[in-house]
């Protein structure tokens, strides 16, 4: 089973992060930093791998894995 990872070294952190919209599992956790900045998580038991929130990430920050990896 995969899940989606998200790499704090890409990821904008932008407080319209199109990704994050886009999880109808409600996986991703979004808390306010500053005005424009966020904290985004995903919790892997909400996600499914179903890779819509790929496809939403404009900088590529998510990429599915493995979830035997992800632990």
């Amino acid at each position: 089973m995969r899940v989606a990872r998200i790499d704090e070294k890409i990821c904008d952190k932008s407080s319209f992060c199109p990704a994050a919209a886009s999880c109808r599992f409600k996986a991703f956790r979004v808390i306010l930093t500053t005005s424009f900045r966020v904290n985004i998580s995903i919790d892997e038991e909400k996600c499914t791998g179903c890779g819509v929130c790929v496809r939403y990430c404009g900088p590529g920050a998510i990429k599915l894995i493995e979830k035997e990896k992800a632990l």
